[in-house]
């Protein structure tokens, strides 16, 4: 978060216009995005936040499957459009 903190120390999160995440392996990093889409949405409530999940690939499931849960209740809802693997 010391990167975020400082862009907006310096007035510079009103200057994005998206936010792409893509494959997470915690919990705790999922909620410090959701935090960082909060907080940019503060200084430009247009942001467009794309989630990547990136669970699998090739038939197999590789994200820890305690995420699948809090993708759908944090992050899905937040997202301007999810393109899932």
């Amino acid at each position: 978060m010391d990167l975020i903190d400082g862009l907006e120390a310096n007035g510079l999160l009103k200057h994005y216009s998206h936010i792409l995440t893509g494959y997470v392996r915690s919990k705790d990093f999922l909620h410090a995005i959701s935090d960082v889409i909060e907080k940019v949405k503060k200084y430009n409530p247009d942001v467009k936040y794309v989630c990547d999940p990136v669970m699998g690939d090739n038939g197999k499931f590789y994200c820890p499957k305690e995420l699948v849960d809090a993708y759908k209740r944090i992050l899905i809802p937040k997202a301007f459009i999810t393109t899932p693997n």
